[in-house]
């Protein structure tokens, strides 16, 4: 069963910042690694245990695309994985 890939707004924010900040620094790149950081997430529709599961947060996990985490939630009942958040892998977790 595939499971459907569902992008809270928060983490449509974080990449709005994330991506506005690539290309400033980075323009030639930044469409090749917001390419593959797609395909990775797309990954969790197969394989949505992938990430690594956060302490405390039994139905929280998350994957590491560097140099950022994927925060997402694994909803197994509706067949769905919710993506949080991105984070540099220098900022602190989110709270959840």
């Amino acid at each position: 069963m595939a499971f459907k890939i569902l992008y809270h707004e928060d983490a449509l924010a974080d990449l709005e910042e994330i991506f506005e900040w690539s290309r400033e620094k980075h323009p030639e790149t930044t469409e090749q690694f917001a390419g593959d950081l797609f395909a990775h997430v797309d990954l969790l529709a197969a394989l949505p245990h992938l990430g690594a599961p956060i302490n405390k947060h039994p139905r929280m996990r998350r994957l590491l695309h560097s140099p950022l985490y994927v925060y997402y939630r694994l909803d197994e009942d509706r067949g769905a994985v919710e993506i949080l958040h991105f984070r540099h892998t220098s900022r602190q977790e989110p709270e959840f």
